[in-house]
């Protein structure tokens, strides 16, 4: 309500004409319900964790909703399934960044956002609409979603293949803990008939020239996709089932038929602080200037395999294109790589993170890193910390530049442990281009200075950031299947998170309260021990 109060409506029905939007209706046919009252509808259902029944019931009976909707009282409502088609329609074309797009253009028309100040980036890990699956689970869950599609058009063609046990292994949701309780059960020998089967099915499409159809079903391709991967044909005809070692890296496996862009993930050292996870990830990035609210100005949703630094460039495109170009942009050790700092560089951004310092196979605390070797770059040579001149620079085909040290300076070497363990052929090492590594070697340098800590200190507001996201609207567990209908769950989530912050902002009669103090230090600042400011 108070964001309506001070900023007027944040979409109108316009909006939805232009862009990205254009296709988003039909000329022709009966006129639809508002897509600006309906969007604004779904932010406010993600800003308190709604269902679609109960958005609905909020709009009838909720005077406040009224009022920020701009809705007379007498309003009666929708059904609830107008905002799952209206979902659909906006996950498709990218309608989903559009639709934040839109919102920021209203804020920086407002002078709530702007362009060269400082913002901030960080990702959490978003669990799939899908019950975790192990492999067996996973092969049967697909073969029996084949039989299901199957049999809802042509259950004919399914009765000649049912078999004993089918019943008990696909009659329901495939669970190894029920199927594997008889006595002599194995998961080897559970995989192995469930191959079989699976191969019954395909062999019954395949010869019959009838079923050819079949092979378009969605079920049919992922089953035939799940075999190839977990199963290999042997001399005599019969399936192998793989081995783990055989199988396709984890961005390449499906791990549930009910959504095969669902990857399996972890993260952070192996360990009780690990995490492990079906699903995607989601970035969020937000202004962090000091005299204006902080608020969401991108949401970038990836697939779980793929690591931070893959999201820098979309991410700063996005935010050029949006007229929001950061001055500074602050990330963790997992964002900067030498292709970011480079891009960074072209596109006139300070990206402020922590530089890793590898150094090399077998370094131990001590060894000598590339910045330790002063590069000439008129001269194309390299300078060791022993004073010794490099024989040569070489452009290698990655784009690195490879540098080596002749062997006899560096055998004599009385600092040769601290640099290189081999005695058979002098230091060699790969730096990026001049660019990226004057830019990389002046990062690690000033990360060790007082003036970057301070800077740095505004990243860890990102972290509030996903924990709100988590805590409130739900980040962490999508409700839907496919990335693209994700990826919109996590756009309105950060559309819904800059609606609460817009609020409390505009909020000038509630004073708010400092932060309650700890009993000891009550108990300090009593007797004279706390610590001055």
């Amino acid at each position: 309500m108070r964001v309506r109060d001070a900023l007027g409506p944040l979409f109108s029905d316009v909006d939805f004409t232009t862009g990205e939007f254009e296709e988003m209706y039909a000329d022709l046919g009966r006129p639809g319900i508002s897509p600006a009252l309906l969007a604004m509808v779904t932010v406010l259902q993600f800003l308190h964790n709604l269902s679609d029944r109960d958005a609905a019931v909020a709009v009838a009976d909720r005077i406040s909703w009224k009022y920020a909707l701009g809705l007379e009282l007498e309003y009666t409502g929708f059904d609830a399934s107008v905002l799952c088609e209206f979902r659909a329609r906006l996950a498709a074309g990218g309608r989903a960044d559009a639709l934040l797009t839109v919102m920021l253009e209203r804020l920086k028309a407002a002078g709530l956002v702007r362009a060269g100040g400082r913002q901030r980036t960080d990702s959490t890990h978003v669990l799939a609409c899908v019950r975790t699956l192990n492999r067996v689970e996973c092969l049967g869950e697909t073969l029996r979603a084949a039989l299901e599609e199957i049999a809802r058009t042509s259950p004919a063609f399914v009765v000649p293949l049912l078999r004993e046990g089918w019943d008990e292994r696909y009659g329901r949701k495939v669970e190894t803990g029920r199927l594997l309780r008889r006595r002599g059960a194995s998961a080897l020998k559970l995989a192995e008939q469930i191959g079989a089967d699976g191969r019954s099915l395909t062999d019954a499409i395949d010869t019959d020239p009838d079923a050819v159809w079949m092979n378009g079903l969605a079920q049919v391709r992922i089953l035939r996709e799940l075999w190839d991967q977990h199963f290999e044909a042997t001399a005599t005809g019969r399936l192998r089932y793989r081995d783990t070692k055989e199988l396709p890296p984890s961005a390449q496996r499906v791990r549930s038929p009910h959504d095969t862009q669902a990857r399996y993930s972890t993260k952070g050292r192996p360990g009780a602080g690990s995490v492990e996870w079906t699903g995607s990830k989601a970035h969020l990035t937000e202004s962090c200037d000091e005299d204006l609210p902080h608020l969401v100005t991108d949401v970038h949703t990836t697939a779980a395999t793929e690591p931070d630094v893959t999201a820098v460039t979309p991410v700063q495109d996005r935010l050029i294109g949006r007229g929001l170009k950061p001055g500074e942009h602050l990330t963790d050790s997992g964002y900067p790589s030498g292709a970011n700092i480079g891009a960074c560089l072209e596109r006139d951004i300070t990206l402020v993170a922590p530089v890793t310092v590898q150094t090399g196979r077998g370094a131990h605390d001590g060894t000598f890193t590339p910045k330790d070797f002063p590069v000439d770059w008129q001269a194309g040579t390299t300078r060791c910390p022993a004073g010794a001149t490099s024989i040569s620079m070489r452009p290698r085909k990655d784009g690195l530049i490879a540098v080596a040290f002749s062997l006899t300076d560096c055998r004599p070497c009385p600092i040769r442990v601290r640099c290189t363990p081999s005695v058979t052929r002098g230091r060699s090492l790969q730096i990026h281009p001049e660019p990226v590594h004057t830019a990389r070697t002046r990062m690690q340098t000033e990360q060790d200075t007082p003036q970057w800590r301070e800077t740095y200190r505004a990243r860890a507001g990102i972290e509030a950031t996903v924990s709100q996201a988590v805590r409130g609207p739900g980040l962490r567990r999508s409700r839907y299947r496919g990335p693209a209908k994700t990826h919109l769950q996590n756009v309105l989530i950060g559309i819904a998170i800059n609606i609460r912050r817009l609020g409390t902002h505009f909020d000038t009669t509630t004073t708010r309260p400092d932060r309650r103090p700890t009993r000891v230090h009550t108990l300090c600042t009593q007797h004279g021990a706390a610590t001055a400011a």
